[in-house]
Protein backbone atom coordinates (compact mmCIF):
# COMPACT_ATOMS: atom_id res chain seq x y z
CA UNK A 1 0.00 0.00 0.00
CA UNK A 2 2.91 2.33 0.68
CA UNK A 3 4.25 1.70 -2.81
CA UNK A 4 2.78 3.40 -5.88
CA UNK A 5 5.14 1.72 -8.30
CA UNK A 6 3.12 -0.01 -11.08
CA UNK A 7 4.26 -3.39 -9.78
CA UNK A 8 2.21 -2.71 -6.64
CA UNK A 9 -0.92 -2.24 -8.71
CA UNK A 10 -0.69 -5.10 -11.19
CA UNK A 11 0.52 -8.74 -11.25
CA UNK A 12 4.27 -8.91 -10.47
CA UNK A 13 7.24 -9.35 -12.69
CA UNK A 14 8.89 -12.74 -12.24
CA UNK A 15 12.34 -11.19 -12.27
CA UNK A 16 13.41 -7.65 -11.57
CA UNK A 17 14.47 -5.04 -14.06
CA UNK A 18 18.11 -5.54 -14.89
CA UNK A 19 20.81 -2.93 -15.38
CA UNK A 20 22.33 -2.10 -18.75
CA UNK A 21 26.03 -2.62 -19.42
CA UNK A 22 27.07 -0.82 -22.66
CA UNK A 23 28.99 -2.96 -25.12
CA UNK A 24 31.21 -1.95 -27.95
CA UNK A 25 30.25 -3.25 -31.41
CA UNK A 26 33.89 -4.08 -32.14
CA UNK A 27 33.92 -7.51 -30.56
CA UNK A 28 31.87 -10.69 -30.35
CA UNK A 29 30.34 -11.02 -26.89
CA UNK A 30 29.19 -13.87 -24.65
CA UNK A 31 26.50 -13.81 -22.00
CA UNK A 32 27.35 -15.96 -18.96
CA UNK A 33 25.30 -17.06 -15.96
CA UNK A 34 27.70 -17.83 -13.12
CA UNK A 35 27.76 -18.31 -9.36
CA UNK A 36 28.25 -14.93 -7.71
CA UNK A 37 31.90 -15.52 -6.85
CA UNK A 38 32.95 -17.23 -10.10
CA UNK A 39 33.38 -14.20 -12.35
CA UNK A 40 34.35 -10.78 -10.95
CA UNK A 41 33.52 -7.53 -12.65
CA UNK A 42 30.30 -5.64 -13.39
CA UNK A 43 27.15 -7.78 -13.68
CA UNK A 44 24.41 -7.24 -16.20
CA UNK A 45 21.89 -8.74 -13.77
CA UNK A 46 21.47 -10.88 -10.68
CA UNK A 47 19.26 -13.87 -9.97
CA UNK A 48 18.80 -16.61 -7.40
CA UNK A 49 19.08 -20.35 -7.97
CA UNK A 50 16.40 -22.71 -6.72
CA UNK A 51 18.50 -23.42 -3.62
CA UNK A 52 18.74 -19.70 -2.84
CA UNK A 53 22.37 -19.25 -3.94
CA UNK A 54 23.27 -16.05 -5.81
CA UNK A 55 23.81 -15.99 -9.58
CA UNK A 56 25.07 -13.22 -11.88
CA UNK A 57 24.63 -12.49 -15.59
CA UNK A 58 27.89 -11.19 -17.01
CA UNK A 59 28.96 -10.20 -20.54
CA UNK A 60 32.57 -10.86 -21.63
CA UNK A 61 34.56 -11.19 -24.85
CA UNK A 62 35.56 -14.77 -24.22
CA UNK A 63 34.64 -18.02 -22.50
CA UNK A 64 33.68 -18.00 -18.84
CA UNK A 65 35.20 -20.06 -16.01
CA UNK A 66 34.00 -23.57 -15.24
CA UNK A 67 30.60 -23.75 -13.61
CA UNK A 68 29.08 -21.01 -15.78
CA UNK A 69 26.51 -21.36 -18.56
CA UNK A 70 27.14 -19.29 -21.69
CA UNK A 71 25.42 -18.02 -24.83
CA UNK A 72 27.31 -16.54 -27.81
CA UNK A 73 25.74 -13.14 -28.58
CA UNK A 74 27.83 -12.19 -31.61
CA UNK A 75 27.38 -8.45 -32.07
CA UNK A 76 23.97 -8.31 -30.37
CA UNK A 77 23.75 -5.40 -27.92
CA UNK A 78 21.58 -6.13 -24.88
CA UNK A 79 19.49 -3.24 -23.57
CA UNK A 80 17.72 -5.08 -20.73
CA UNK A 81 17.46 -8.62 -19.38
CA UNK A 82 14.23 -9.94 -17.92
CA UNK A 83 13.35 -13.45 -16.73
CA UNK A 84 9.68 -14.20 -17.52
CA UNK A 85 9.44 -17.81 -16.32
CA UNK A 86 9.05 -20.99 -18.38
CA UNK A 87 5.47 -20.14 -19.46
CA UNK A 88 6.94 -17.62 -21.89
CA UNK A 89 8.13 -20.42 -24.16
CA UNK A 90 4.60 -21.08 -25.43
CA UNK A 91 3.31 -17.49 -25.42
CA UNK A 92 1.79 -16.16 -28.63
CA UNK A 93 2.49 -12.64 -27.41
CA UNK A 94 4.51 -11.07 -24.59
CA UNK A 95 3.49 -7.69 -23.21
CA UNK A 96 6.06 -5.77 -21.18
CA UNK A 97 5.11 -2.70 -19.16
CA UNK A 98 7.70 -0.21 -17.99
CA UNK A 99 9.49 3.05 -18.60
CA UNK A 100 12.55 4.33 -20.42
CA UNK A 101 15.24 4.90 -17.79
CA UNK A 102 18.87 5.82 -18.48
CA UNK A 103 18.61 4.71 -22.09
CA UNK A 104 16.97 1.34 -21.40
CA UNK A 105 13.46 -0.01 -20.99
CA UNK A 106 12.85 -0.71 -17.30
CA UNK A 107 10.41 -3.63 -17.10
CA UNK A 108 7.94 -3.47 -14.20
CA UNK A 109 5.33 -6.00 -15.33
CA UNK A 110 4.80 -8.74 -17.87
CA UNK A 111 1.70 -10.32 -19.39
CA UNK A 112 2.11 -13.65 -21.22
CA UNK A 113 -0.65 -14.22 -23.78
CA UNK A 114 -1.03 -17.97 -24.19
CA UNK A 115 -2.71 -19.79 -27.10
CA UNK A 116 -6.17 -21.01 -26.13
CA UNK A 117 -5.15 -24.63 -26.68
CA UNK A 118 -2.16 -24.46 -24.35
CA UNK A 119 -3.66 -22.32 -21.62
CA UNK A 120 -4.49 -24.29 -18.47
CA UNK A 121 -8.18 -24.57 -17.65
CA UNK A 122 -9.34 -21.77 -15.39
CA UNK A 123 -11.69 -22.44 -12.48
CA UNK A 124 -15.18 -20.96 -12.74
CA UNK A 125 -15.35 -17.30 -11.81
CA UNK A 126 -17.94 -15.79 -9.49
CA UNK A 127 -21.40 -15.19 -10.93
CA UNK A 128 -21.59 -11.46 -11.74
CA UNK A 129 -23.92 -9.15 -9.84
CA UNK A 130 -26.89 -7.29 -11.34
CA UNK A 131 -26.08 -8.48 -14.89
CA UNK A 132 -28.55 -10.40 -17.06
CA UNK A 133 -27.07 -13.90 -16.85
CA UNK A 134 -29.05 -15.12 -19.84
CA UNK A 135 -26.59 -13.33 -22.12
CA UNK A 136 -23.93 -15.95 -21.29
CA UNK A 137 -25.95 -19.03 -20.31
CA UNK A 138 -26.50 -22.35 -22.04
CA UNK A 139 -29.94 -23.94 -22.27
CA UNK A 140 -30.47 -27.71 -22.35
CA UNK A 141 -33.87 -29.32 -22.61
CA UNK A 142 -34.77 -32.48 -20.71
CA UNK A 143 -37.73 -34.86 -20.64
CA UNK A 144 -38.46 -38.19 -22.33
CA UNK A 145 -41.65 -37.00 -24.03
CA UNK A 146 -39.85 -34.35 -26.11
CA UNK A 147 -42.53 -31.82 -25.26
CA UNK A 148 -40.19 -28.86 -24.70
CA UNK A 149 -39.04 -26.24 -27.21
CA UNK A 150 -36.56 -23.63 -25.97
CA UNK A 151 -34.12 -21.08 -27.33
CA UNK A 152 -31.95 -18.28 -25.95
CA UNK A 153 -32.00 -15.18 -28.09
CA UNK A 154 -30.91 -11.61 -27.40
CA UNK A 155 -30.69 -12.22 -23.66
CA UNK A 156 -34.13 -13.82 -23.38
CA UNK A 157 -35.27 -17.39 -22.92
CA UNK A 158 -38.26 -18.47 -25.01
CA UNK A 159 -39.88 -21.66 -23.73
CA UNK A 160 -42.89 -23.64 -24.95
CA UNK A 161 -44.17 -26.73 -23.12
CA UNK A 162 -46.73 -29.14 -24.53
CA UNK A 163 -49.06 -31.10 -22.23
CA UNK A 164 -47.60 -34.20 -20.56
CA UNK A 165 -47.29 -36.00 -17.27
CA UNK A 166 -43.57 -36.79 -17.14
CA UNK A 167 -40.98 -34.26 -15.86
CA UNK A 168 -39.74 -31.92 -18.55
CA UNK A 169 -38.16 -28.50 -18.81
CA UNK A 170 -34.79 -26.83 -19.30
CA UNK A 171 -31.45 -26.60 -17.50
CA UNK A 172 -29.75 -23.19 -17.44
CA UNK A 173 -25.99 -23.33 -16.84
CA UNK A 174 -23.07 -20.95 -17.12
CA UNK A 175 -19.30 -20.57 -16.49
CA UNK A 176 -19.61 -19.47 -12.86
CA UNK A 177 -19.78 -20.46 -9.24
CA UNK A 178 -22.32 -18.87 -6.92
CA UNK A 179 -20.66 -16.42 -4.51
CA UNK A 180 -21.08 -16.87 -0.76
CA UNK A 181 -23.25 -13.80 -0.25
CA UNK A 182 -26.71 -13.10 1.05
CA UNK A 183 -28.65 -12.75 -2.17
CA UNK A 184 -31.51 -13.68 -4.44
CA UNK A 185 -32.24 -14.21 -8.10
CA UNK A 186 -34.08 -11.33 -9.75
CA UNK A 187 -36.38 -12.40 -12.61
CA UNK A 188 -38.71 -10.74 -15.08
CA UNK A 189 -41.00 -12.93 -17.18
CA UNK A 190 -44.27 -13.11 -19.09
CA UNK A 191 -46.38 -15.93 -20.53
CA UNK A 192 -48.99 -18.44 -19.44
CA UNK A 193 -48.57 -21.25 -16.92
CA UNK A 194 -46.96 -22.15 -13.59
CA UNK A 195 -43.29 -23.13 -13.81
CA UNK A 196 -41.17 -24.50 -10.96
CA UNK A 197 -37.69 -23.04 -10.39
CA UNK A 198 -34.94 -25.11 -8.78
CA UNK A 199 -31.15 -25.10 -8.32
CA UNK A 200 -28.64 -27.96 -8.37
CA UNK A 201 -25.03 -28.33 -7.29
CA UNK A 202 -22.66 -31.06 -8.48
CA UNK A 203 -23.94 -33.70 -6.06
CA UNK A 204 -27.59 -33.04 -6.88
CA UNK A 205 -26.90 -32.89 -10.61
CA UNK A 206 -25.28 -36.33 -10.39
CA UNK A 207 -28.45 -37.66 -8.73
CA UNK A 208 -30.68 -35.74 -11.18
CA UNK A 209 -32.28 -33.87 -8.29
CA UNK A 210 -32.50 -30.17 -7.40
CA UNK A 211 -33.52 -27.85 -4.56
CA UNK A 212 -36.86 -26.03 -4.84
CA UNK A 213 -36.68 -22.24 -4.95
CA UNK A 214 -40.23 -21.25 -5.91
CA UNK A 215 -42.66 -20.85 -8.79
CA UNK A 216 -43.00 -18.55 -11.77
CA UNK A 217 -46.72 -17.85 -12.13
CA UNK A 218 -47.09 -16.37 -15.60
CA UNK A 219 -50.44 -14.79 -16.37
CA UNK A 220 -49.88 -12.63 -19.43
CA UNK A 221 -48.30 -9.35 -18.28
CA UNK A 222 -44.65 -9.04 -17.30
CA UNK A 223 -44.04 -10.11 -13.71
CA UNK A 224 -41.03 -9.31 -11.49
CA UNK A 225 -39.92 -11.87 -8.92
CA UNK A 226 -37.12 -12.44 -6.38
CA UNK A 227 -36.21 -15.98 -5.39
CA UNK A 228 -33.95 -16.49 -2.36
CA UNK A 229 -30.98 -18.79 -2.86
CA UNK A 230 -31.55 -22.11 -1.04
CA UNK A 231 -29.49 -22.65 2.11
CA UNK A 232 -28.67 -26.27 1.25
CA UNK A 233 -26.96 -25.45 -2.05
CA UNK A 234 -23.20 -25.92 -2.37
CA UNK A 235 -22.47 -22.52 -3.91
CA UNK A 236 -18.99 -23.33 -5.22
CA UNK A 237 -20.33 -26.51 -6.82
CA UNK A 238 -23.35 -24.89 -8.52
CA UNK A 239 -24.14 -26.59 -11.83
CA UNK A 240 -27.44 -25.24 -13.14
CA UNK A 241 -30.88 -23.83 -12.53
CA UNK A 242 -33.88 -25.97 -13.45
CA UNK A 243 -37.03 -24.51 -15.00
CA UNK A 244 -39.70 -27.22 -14.95
CA UNK A 245 -42.79 -27.27 -17.16
CA UNK A 246 -46.29 -27.77 -15.73
CA UNK A 247 -48.40 -30.76 -16.83
CA UNK A 248 -50.53 -28.64 -19.10
CA UNK A 249 -49.49 -26.56 -22.13
CA UNK A 250 -47.59 -23.40 -21.19
CA UNK A 251 -45.36 -20.68 -22.58
CA UNK A 252 -42.78 -18.48 -20.95
CA UNK A 253 -40.52 -15.63 -21.99
CA UNK A 254 -37.84 -15.09 -19.35
CA UNK A 255 -36.62 -11.55 -19.96
CA UNK A 256 -34.11 -11.17 -17.14
CA UNK A 257 -32.25 -13.41 -14.75
CA UNK A 258 -29.78 -11.63 -12.46
CA UNK A 259 -28.01 -12.24 -9.16
CA UNK A 260 -28.94 -9.48 -6.72
CA UNK A 261 -27.06 -9.09 -3.42
CA UNK A 262 -29.10 -8.48 -0.30
CA UNK A 263 -27.48 -5.56 1.55
CA UNK A 264 -26.93 -5.65 5.30
CA UNK A 265 -29.88 -4.78 7.51
CA UNK A 266 -30.95 -1.13 7.35
CA UNK A 267 -30.54 -0.79 11.13
CA UNK A 268 -27.02 -2.19 10.96
CA UNK A 269 -24.15 0.30 11.15
CA UNK A 270 -22.32 0.32 7.79
CA UNK A 271 -18.79 -1.06 7.61
CA UNK A 272 -16.23 1.71 8.23
CA UNK A 273 -14.24 3.51 5.60
CA UNK A 274 -10.51 3.55 6.31
CA UNK A 275 -7.32 5.18 5.10
CA UNK A 276 -3.54 5.14 5.73
CA UNK A 277 -1.45 7.80 7.46
CA UNK A 278 2.12 6.97 6.53
CA UNK A 279 3.86 9.84 8.34
CA UNK A 280 3.91 9.50 12.13
CA UNK A 281 4.22 13.28 12.48
CA UNK A 282 0.68 13.64 11.10
CA UNK A 283 -0.85 12.05 14.19
CA UNK A 284 1.84 13.05 16.72
CA UNK A 285 1.97 16.76 15.98
CA UNK A 286 -1.22 17.44 14.03
CA UNK A 287 -3.59 14.89 15.49
CA UNK A 288 -6.57 17.21 15.99
CA UNK A 289 -6.44 18.41 12.37
CA UNK A 290 -6.10 14.83 11.15
CA UNK A 291 -9.20 13.77 13.08
CA UNK A 292 -11.16 16.78 11.80
CA UNK A 293 -10.27 15.76 8.25
CA UNK A 294 -11.17 12.10 8.86
CA UNK A 295 -14.59 13.00 10.29
CA UNK A 296 -15.28 15.24 7.29
CA UNK A 297 -14.38 12.43 4.90
CA UNK A 298 -16.48 9.82 6.73
CA UNK A 299 -13.34 7.89 7.71
CA UNK A 300 -13.82 5.70 10.79
CA UNK A 301 -10.55 3.77 10.82
CA UNK A 302 -6.97 4.99 10.47
CA UNK A 303 -3.89 2.86 9.81
CA UNK A 304 -0.93 4.77 11.24
CA UNK A 305 2.80 4.15 11.48
CA UNK A 306 4.00 3.87 15.09
CA UNK A 307 7.67 4.53 15.95
CA UNK A 308 9.24 1.72 18.01
CA UNK A 309 12.45 1.75 20.04
CA UNK A 310 13.76 -1.64 21.10
CA UNK A 311 10.97 -3.67 22.63
CA UNK A 312 8.59 -0.74 23.25
CA UNK A 313 6.53 1.87 21.46
CA UNK A 314 8.69 4.99 21.46
CA UNK A 315 6.05 7.49 22.64
CA UNK A 316 3.29 5.51 24.38
CA UNK A 317 1.74 8.56 26.03
CA UNK A 318 1.37 10.39 22.69
CA UNK A 319 -0.09 7.30 21.02
CA UNK A 320 -2.47 6.75 23.93
CA UNK A 321 -3.72 10.34 23.75
CA UNK A 322 -4.26 10.14 20.00
CA UNK A 323 -6.12 6.83 20.16
CA UNK A 324 -8.38 8.13 22.96
CA UNK A 325 -9.10 11.28 20.99
CA UNK A 326 -9.89 9.29 17.87
CA UNK A 327 -12.22 6.94 19.75
CA UNK A 328 -14.07 9.91 21.19
CA UNK A 329 -14.89 10.88 17.62
CA UNK A 330 -15.88 7.37 16.51
CA UNK A 331 -12.58 6.52 14.79
CA UNK A 332 -10.59 3.34 15.41
CA UNK A 333 -6.80 3.42 15.14
CA UNK A 334 -4.64 0.51 13.96
CA UNK A 335 -0.88 0.28 13.49
CA UNK A 336 0.57 -0.54 10.07
CA UNK A 337 3.94 -2.14 9.36
CA UNK A 338 5.30 -3.18 6.03
CA UNK A 339 8.39 -4.03 4.03
CA UNK A 340 9.05 -6.78 1.45
CA UNK A 341 12.19 -7.84 3.32
CA UNK A 342 10.05 -9.06 6.24
CA UNK A 343 9.80 -12.43 4.48
CA UNK A 344 13.55 -13.00 4.72
CA UNK A 345 14.72 -15.02 7.75
CA UNK A 346 17.17 -12.33 8.97
CA UNK A 347 14.36 -9.73 8.99
CA UNK A 348 11.62 -12.03 10.27
CA UNK A 349 12.84 -11.93 13.87
CA UNK A 350 13.07 -8.12 13.84
CA UNK A 351 9.53 -7.86 12.43
CA UNK A 352 8.23 -10.20 15.12
CA UNK A 353 9.96 -8.07 17.76
CA UNK A 354 8.11 -4.98 16.49
CA UNK A 355 4.83 -6.90 16.65
CA UNK A 356 5.61 -7.86 20.25
CA UNK A 357 6.29 -4.21 21.10
CA UNK A 358 2.89 -3.16 19.75
CA UNK A 359 1.18 -6.07 21.53
CA UNK A 360 2.92 -4.98 24.75
CA UNK A 361 1.60 -1.45 24.29
CA UNK A 362 -1.93 -2.81 23.96
CA UNK A 363 -1.60 -4.95 27.09
CA UNK A 364 -0.35 -2.01 29.16
CA UNK A 365 -2.71 0.65 27.75
CA UNK A 366 -6.15 1.32 29.24
CA UNK A 367 -9.05 -0.06 27.13
CA UNK A 368 -9.87 3.31 25.56
CA UNK A 369 -6.29 3.78 24.32
CA UNK A 370 -5.74 0.40 22.69
CA UNK A 371 -5.04 -0.19 19.02
CA UNK A 372 -7.82 -1.92 17.09
CA UNK A 373 -5.44 -4.15 15.13
CA UNK A 374 -2.00 -4.53 13.61
CA UNK A 375 -1.74 -4.53 9.83
CA UNK A 376 1.16 -5.91 7.76
CA UNK A 377 1.65 -4.61 4.22
CA UNK A 378 4.56 -6.84 3.19
CA UNK A 379 4.30 -7.22 -0.64
CA UNK A 380 7.13 -9.77 -1.01
CA UNK A 381 6.79 -9.90 -4.80
CA UNK A 382 8.60 -6.55 -4.94
CA UNK A 383 11.85 -8.30 -4.05
CA UNK A 384 14.07 -9.14 -6.97
CA UNK A 385 14.98 -12.78 -7.67
CA UNK A 386 18.52 -12.06 -6.54
CA UNK A 387 17.02 -11.54 -3.07
CA UNK A 388 14.35 -14.26 -2.98
CA UNK A 389 13.84 -16.99 -5.58
CA UNK A 390 10.20 -16.93 -6.80
CA UNK A 391 9.80 -20.61 -5.92
CA UNK A 392 10.42 -19.79 -2.24
CA UNK A 393 8.21 -16.70 -1.99
CA UNK A 394 4.97 -18.25 -0.76
CA UNK A 395 6.65 -20.44 1.84
CA UNK A 396 8.62 -17.47 3.14
CA UNK A 397 5.50 -15.31 3.30
CA UNK A 398 3.52 -17.89 5.27
CA UNK A 399 6.43 -18.48 7.64
CA UNK A 400 6.58 -14.74 8.35
CA UNK A 401 2.81 -14.57 8.85
CA UNK A 402 3.00 -17.42 11.38
CA UNK A 403 5.84 -15.71 13.25
CA UNK A 404 3.91 -12.44 13.41
CA UNK A 405 0.80 -14.27 14.61
CA UNK A 406 2.76 -15.79 17.47
CA UNK A 407 4.36 -12.46 18.38
CA UNK A 408 1.15 -10.39 18.26
CA UNK A 409 -0.66 -12.46 20.87
CA UNK A 410 -4.27 -11.27 21.21
CA UNK A 411 -3.77 -8.24 18.97
CA UNK A 412 -5.83 -8.85 15.78
CA UNK A 413 -3.70 -9.18 12.62
CA UNK A 414 -4.57 -7.89 9.16
CA UNK A 415 -2.56 -8.70 6.02
CA UNK A 416 -2.58 -6.56 2.86
CA UNK A 417 -2.82 -8.61 -0.34
CA UNK A 418 -2.89 -7.76 -4.07
CA UNK A 419 -6.08 -8.64 -5.94
CA UNK A 420 -4.17 -10.92 -8.32
CA UNK A 421 -3.50 -13.34 -5.44
CA UNK A 422 -7.11 -14.52 -5.81
CA UNK A 423 -5.95 -17.64 -7.66
CA UNK A 424 -3.48 -18.64 -4.92
CA UNK A 425 -5.98 -20.81 -3.06
CA UNK A 426 -3.37 -22.79 -1.15
CA UNK A 427 -1.64 -19.63 0.04
CA UNK A 428 -4.90 -17.95 1.08
CA UNK A 429 -6.22 -21.00 2.89
CA UNK A 430 -2.95 -21.35 4.80
CA UNK A 431 -2.93 -17.62 5.61
CA UNK A 432 -6.29 -18.05 7.36
CA UNK A 433 -4.39 -19.70 10.22
CA UNK A 434 -2.53 -16.44 10.92
CA UNK A 435 -4.87 -13.67 9.76
CA UNK A 436 -7.90 -12.25 11.53
CA UNK A 437 -8.62 -10.16 8.44
CA UNK A 438 -7.19 -9.17 5.08
CA UNK A 439 -7.17 -5.96 3.06
CA UNK A 440 -7.25 -6.42 -0.71
CA UNK A 441 -5.52 -3.90 -2.98
CA UNK A 442 -8.32 -3.82 -5.57
CA UNK A 443 -6.67 -1.03 -7.50
CA UNK A 444 -9.02 -0.52 -10.42
CA UNK A 445 -11.53 2.20 -11.31
CA UNK A 446 -14.05 0.33 -13.51
CA UNK A 447 -16.94 -0.59 -11.13
CA UNK A 448 -17.60 -4.04 -12.61
CA UNK A 449 -13.90 -4.89 -12.44
CA UNK A 450 -13.65 -3.75 -8.82
CA UNK A 451 -16.53 -6.05 -7.87
CA UNK A 452 -15.19 -8.96 -9.94
CA UNK A 453 -11.75 -8.76 -8.28
CA UNK A 454 -13.23 -8.37 -4.78
CA UNK A 455 -15.65 -11.31 -4.87
CA UNK A 456 -13.14 -14.20 -4.51
CA UNK A 457 -11.71 -12.62 -1.35
CA UNK A 458 -15.14 -11.87 0.10
CA UNK A 459 -16.00 -15.53 -0.53
CA UNK A 460 -12.74 -16.52 1.21
CA UNK A 461 -13.76 -14.43 4.21
CA UNK A 462 -17.19 -16.06 4.32
CA UNK A 463 -15.69 -19.55 4.05
CA UNK A 464 -13.08 -18.98 6.78
CA UNK A 465 -15.02 -16.67 9.10
CA UNK A 466 -12.58 -13.79 8.45
CA UNK A 467 -13.10 -10.07 7.85
CA UNK A 468 -12.25 -8.66 4.42
CA UNK A 469 -11.60 -5.02 3.58
CA UNK A 470 -11.49 -3.82 -0.04
CA UNK A 471 -8.99 -1.05 -0.84
CA UNK A 472 -9.13 1.43 -3.71
CA UNK A 473 -6.41 3.79 -4.93
CA UNK A 474 -6.90 7.58 -4.89
CA UNK A 475 -3.29 8.73 -5.13
CA UNK A 476 -1.20 9.60 -8.19
CA UNK A 477 -0.06 6.71 -10.39
CA UNK A 478 2.66 7.07 -13.00
CA UNK A 479 1.90 6.41 -16.65
CA UNK A 480 3.43 3.35 -18.31
CA UNK A 481 4.61 2.31 -21.74
CA UNK A 482 3.46 -1.07 -23.06
CA UNK A 483 5.56 -2.97 -25.59
CA UNK A 484 3.89 -5.89 -27.35
CA UNK A 485 6.16 -8.58 -28.85
CA UNK A 486 5.15 -11.41 -31.22
CA UNK A 487 7.22 -14.53 -32.05
CA UNK A 488 9.21 -14.28 -35.28
CA UNK A 489 10.44 -17.01 -37.62
CA UNK A 490 13.17 -19.19 -36.08
CA UNK A 491 16.61 -17.99 -37.12
CA UNK A 492 15.41 -14.51 -38.08
CA UNK A 493 16.47 -11.27 -36.42
CA UNK A 494 14.45 -10.24 -33.37
CA UNK A 495 14.03 -7.09 -31.30
CA UNK A 496 13.85 -9.43 -28.30
CA UNK A 497 15.31 -12.91 -27.77
CA UNK A 498 14.03 -15.74 -25.58
CA UNK A 499 16.49 -18.43 -24.49
CA UNK A 500 17.43 -20.85 -21.71
CA UNK A 501 20.63 -20.27 -19.76
CA UNK A 502 21.64 -22.33 -16.77
CA UNK A 503 18.08 -23.42 -16.10
CA UNK A 504 16.80 -19.83 -16.27
CA UNK A 505 14.34 -18.62 -18.93
CA UNK A 506 15.62 -15.25 -20.09
CA UNK A 507 14.38 -12.42 -22.32
CA UNK A 508 16.99 -10.08 -23.81
CA UNK A 509 15.72 -6.76 -25.20
CA UNK A 510 18.15 -5.66 -27.91
CA UNK A 511 19.35 -2.27 -29.09
CA UNK A 512 19.00 -3.41 -32.71
CA UNK A 513 17.38 -6.53 -34.23
CA UNK A 514 19.72 -9.51 -34.30
CA UNK A 515 19.62 -13.28 -34.76
CA UNK A 516 21.39 -15.39 -32.11
CA UNK A 517 21.84 -19.12 -32.45
CA UNK A 518 19.80 -20.99 -29.83
CA UNK A 519 17.45 -18.07 -29.10
CA UNK A 520 13.83 -17.64 -30.16
CA UNK A 521 13.32 -14.22 -31.80
CA UNK A 522 10.41 -11.86 -31.07
CA UNK A 523 9.49 -8.76 -33.06
CA UNK A 524 8.19 -5.54 -31.51
CA UNK A 525 4.61 -5.35 -32.80
CA UNK A 526 3.21 -2.27 -31.05
CA UNK A 527 3.94 0.34 -28.41
CA UNK A 528 1.32 2.31 -26.50
CA UNK A 529 1.07 4.66 -23.54
CA UNK A 530 -1.10 3.65 -20.55
CA UNK A 531 -2.10 6.33 -18.05
CA UNK A 532 -3.07 5.71 -14.42
CA UNK A 533 -6.80 6.29 -14.81
CA UNK A 534 -7.53 2.54 -14.89
CA UNK A 535 -5.98 2.00 -11.47
CA UNK A 536 -6.46 5.22 -9.50
CA UNK A 537 -9.25 7.74 -8.85
CA UNK A 538 -6.64 10.48 -8.52
CA UNK A 539 -8.08 13.62 -10.09
CA UNK A 540 -11.55 12.05 -10.19
CA UNK A 541 -12.56 11.82 -6.55
CA UNK A 542 -16.10 12.88 -7.48
CA UNK A 543 -16.54 9.56 -9.30
CA UNK A 544 -15.05 7.75 -6.31
CA UNK A 545 -17.44 9.40 -3.84
CA UNK A 546 -20.41 8.60 -6.06
CA UNK A 547 -19.34 4.97 -6.43
CA UNK A 548 -18.62 4.17 -2.77
CA UNK A 549 -22.23 3.82 -1.53
CA UNK A 550 -23.04 1.39 -4.35
CA UNK A 551 -19.98 -0.74 -3.64
CA UNK A 552 -20.62 -0.70 0.10
CA UNK A 553 -24.22 -1.81 -0.40
CA UNK A 554 -23.21 -4.72 -2.64
CA UNK A 555 -20.25 -5.82 -0.52
CA UNK A 556 -22.35 -5.72 2.68
CA UNK A 557 -24.16 -8.81 1.35
CA UNK A 558 -21.07 -10.79 2.45
CA UNK A 559 -21.01 -11.43 6.21
CA UNK A 560 -17.28 -10.71 6.56
CA UNK A 561 -17.18 -7.38 4.71
CA UNK A 562 -15.12 -4.99 6.85
CA UNK A 563 -15.40 -1.80 4.79
CA UNK A 564 -13.58 0.07 2.03
CA UNK A 565 -10.10 1.53 2.51
CA UNK A 566 -8.92 4.47 0.41
CA UNK A 567 -5.20 4.71 -0.29
CA UNK A 568 -3.72 8.08 -1.16
CA UNK A 569 -6.87 9.97 -0.22
CA UNK A 570 -4.97 12.49 1.94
Amino acid sequence: MSCLHPSCLRPPRLLCLLALIPMSPAYSAYLHLCPAAALPGPALASAAAADGSKLRFVVTEGPAPAGCSSLALGDAHIETLHAPGPQARTARAILLHGEEQDGRFAVSEQILVQPDSSAPPTPPGPMPLHRNLLDAMRVTTYGSEERVRARLEDGRLHLRCEAGTRPAGVLLSGPWRLPLLRGALRLRFAGQGRFAWRAADAAQAARETALDMGFLDAAGAETPLRLALPSGLDRTGWRHFVLACPDGPATLELRELALAPTPGAVDQRPAPRATWIWEARDWRGRGAALLDWAVGEGIRELFVTVPIAGDRVREPAALSAFVRGARARGIAVSAVEGDPHMVLPPERAASAARARALARYNREAPPGARLASLQFDIEPYLLGPEVLAPARLERAYLATAAALRSAAGELPLDFVLPFWWAGKRGLLDALARSADSITVMDYRTAPDQIVEFAMPFLDWGAAHGKRVRIALEAGPVAALTERRYHPAEPGSAGDMLLFELGGQTVLALLREPRAVRGAQPFRLAATRRIDGSATSFHGNTAALRALLPRLEADFSAWPGFAGIALHGLR
